[in-house]
């Protein structure tokens, strides 16, 4: 896939091919040696079907085959055709997928519900993530949570704290979890950000990292041939995109928001950590005073830069601005953006230097509650683990523009066709390998705003970005308290 590099697909089951077996059948009342050769899907080893594709005698084998389906029928239909309703576990699955990802995830359920008679997803959309956490905080108080839901790992740690939910390590090491091979096919990085004190709690789902998205035009009008790679790069580009008309700027170099997930692309990408090796947060160290300062001086030192509390993609497709962060999901909204008014692409997020290439990830994971019934968790289990098998991860990727959860779904034709139409997408898969993750403790959220207010004031001018750094860690570390 065009130099890419992702992790071969190892797998020991028999994923895909062809077995050839001879048997004895019984044609006629009398017994024959029969060659027959089947055609493996990649759901044998889960009850799938596999083809006869050509054997000996062809009439004699359709025979044969009519007869063991007419004979499946009658057993099934005597043994389990009477209890089957009685026998199907309905399920809640809370949401905060609306509009296309809201389509994709109905899709989705209602094909798990179509290959799954014995359970039933019900799906309900939340409203967006602020909606989702209050109705999940409302429900735990009632003790009526849903059996799955999309969760933040800071939400996760403080639901954690007061066992509401079951660890998906139970289901895991149970007869029917995931193998060594399935295990290590999940990025390790995506599975990192879902254990907690050792043990492995939520399963990663709807995740994203960041990339950097430019216009392809603008930069090669400007004699620039290549995206930039570093933040000096990001700076001479910056300049030479940034256009003036007389004394008004009419397009800026670079766009920045005044937040902590932008922080965050900088913070990494100089080689900072969250937390210290004590457990306090971290950012207010060198690498985050150079990562803050970097962006002051876009903005207020160097004039190439303008922020906004909002989204980008709309100003970006207005020409107002060449460069800006996103995350994958958003490459969507900014080709809507674009309409084909000019090129643009996407490349990884530059860096200070080579060794701190880094990016954060974004987006929620999915738990299964602890109020369940054992067979209800079950069922859950059932559900997410099929959500993240490569076929489905990779049919979620498409339809969302979400990282697929397995490194086989890159693999698959789907797949390939599918960055072959949209090259750009390909970006974000680029940086996998150095992901970042929030810590996994419950007052993440409120850190997450104490950091966001410090990158606002030094945006505003109200505060250096020592001093303002300084200040959001003692914030900060009195909520670890």
């Amino acid at each position: 896939m065009r130099g890419l590099d992702y992790p071969p697909y190892r797998d020991s089951s028999k994923i895909a091919g062809t077995q050839r077996q001879t048997t004895t059948m019984r044609f006629a009342g009398r017994s024959e040696r029969v060659s027959v050769e089947y055609e493996w899907c990649d759901a044998i080893q889960k009850g799938g079907c596999s083809r006869l594709l050509c054997a000996g005698r062809e009439s004699d084998l359709k025979r044969f085959a009519a007869i063991l389906l007419i004979a499946a029928f009658i057993v099934t239909t005597l043994a389990i055709g009477p209890t089957l309703a009685q026998q199907k576990t309905t399920i809640t699955f809370w949401h905060a997928m609306g509009a296309q990802l809201g389509k994709t995830i109905d899709m989705l359920v209602e094909q798990f519900n179509n290959e799954n008679p014995d359970v039933f997803v019900k799906a309900e959309y939340q409203g967006n993530y602020g909606a989702l956490s209050q109705k999940l905080v409302g429900s735990l108080v009632a003790r009526k949570p849903p059996t799955v839901a999309q969760v933040y790992g800071n939400w996760a740690a403080e639901y954690i704290t007061s066992k509401e939910l079951v660890p998906v390590e139970k289901f895991i090491k149970g007869p029917n979890g995931l193998s060594t091979l399935e295990i290590d096919d999940i990025w390790e990085g995506l599975r990192a950000g879902c254990v907690f004190d050792g043990v492995w709690y939520t399963m990663p789902f709807n995740k994203s990292v960041y990339v950097l998205v430019y216009n392809e035009t603008a930069l090669k009008e400007a004699g620039i041939a290549k995206p930039p790679a570093t933040w000096q790069e990001l700076l001479t580009a910056a300049r030479a995109l940034t256009v003036k008309e007389g004394d008004k700027i009419v397009r800026y170099g670079f766009g920045l928001r005044p937040n902590v997930d932008y922080f965050a692309c900088f913070f990494f990408t100089a080689g900072g950590t969250w937390l210290d090796a004590g457990g306090k947060v971290n950012v207010n160290s060198p690498e985050g005073t150079k990562a803050l300062q970097y962006m002051a001086d876009l903005l207020s030192k160097y004039k190439v830069s303008y922020y906004v509390p909002g989204y980008l993609d709309a100003d970006f497709g207005a020409g107002k601005v060449a460069m800006y962060l996103t995350t994958s999901p958003g490459l969507s909204y900014t080709d809507q953006s674009v309409a084909g008014k000019f090129e643009w692409s996407a490349a990884p997020l530059p860096y200070m230097e080579p060794k701190f290439k880094a990016t954060p990830v974004a987006g929620t994971d999915l738990a299964i509650f602890a109020k369940a019934t054992e067979k209800e968790q079950q069922a859950a289990w059932k559900f997410v683990k099929w959500l993240v098998e490569p076929r489905q991860t990779a049919k979620w990727a498409i339809g969302t523009s979400y990282i697929p959860v397995r490194k086989s779904a890159m693999h698959l034709e789907i797949m390939k066709q599918w960055f072959a139409q949209h090259p750009r997408e390909e970006q974000s898969l680029q940086q996998l390998r150095y992901i970042k993750y929030d810590p996994n403790i419950s007052a993440w959220t409120n850190i997450r705003g104490d950091i966001s207010e410090a990158v606002e004031k030094v945006f505003l001018g109200k505060a250096t970005a020592k001093e303002a750094l300084d200040a959001a860690v003692v914030k900060a570390n009195a909520r670890l308290k």
